[in-house]
């Protein structure tokens, strides 16, 4: 797993998921969860950085499992906050929301208060009602409509 995270820190992500999955199949074997659940949390945070949302959701659901069921919270704060920012890439933003709000408490307990601040502003950044994207054909209809009204009202 060590090499996975050095080859991950270097930006050589696919080189990192290499050693990830070895990681996670020899934990798998000898059956320690806690360092499975690690390994499919890198996975993810792999995927996350090479954009492949889908995937990386997967994985961090997986890890966020197993530290539920050996009750690891500092795994699980982790794992709902990488997640949140998977689901945000994809624009499932109320799916993101309830995962940073999952997330702070978590990190409160454990002392990370940095982290409990980047959920709050995330948790905040996402209830943000959001401004009405216009598209060009929606510009010009309007624009036609408007030109219409200004001849209309001064052809008197």
């Amino acid at each position: 797993m060590n090499l996975g995270n050095t080859y991950t820190s270097l930006g050589q992500y696919q080189k990192g998921i290499e050693f990830y999955q070895k990681s996670l199949n020899i934990f798998r074997e000898i059956g320690d969860r806690n360092s499975e659940g690690k390994s499919l949390g890198n996975l993810g945070l792999a995927y996350l950085y090479l954009a492949q949302y889908e995937r990386a959701i997967d994985f961090l659901q997986q890890s966020l499992e197993i530290f539920r069921d050996i009750g690891d919270r500092n795994g699980e704060a982790i794992s709902w906050f990488n997640l949140a920012q998977a689901l945000e890439n994809i624009h499932r933003e109320l799916d993101a929301l309830g995962a940073y709000r999952n997330a702070p408490e978590l990190f409160q307990t454990i002392g990370i208060d940095g982290k409990v601040q980047d959920c709050n502003n995330a948790i905040e950044r996402l209830s943000q009602p959001k401004t009405p994207v216009v598209s060009r054909r929606g510009f010009w209809a309007w624009l036609r409509r408007l030109w219409r009204w200004l001849r209309a009202r001064f052809r008197r």
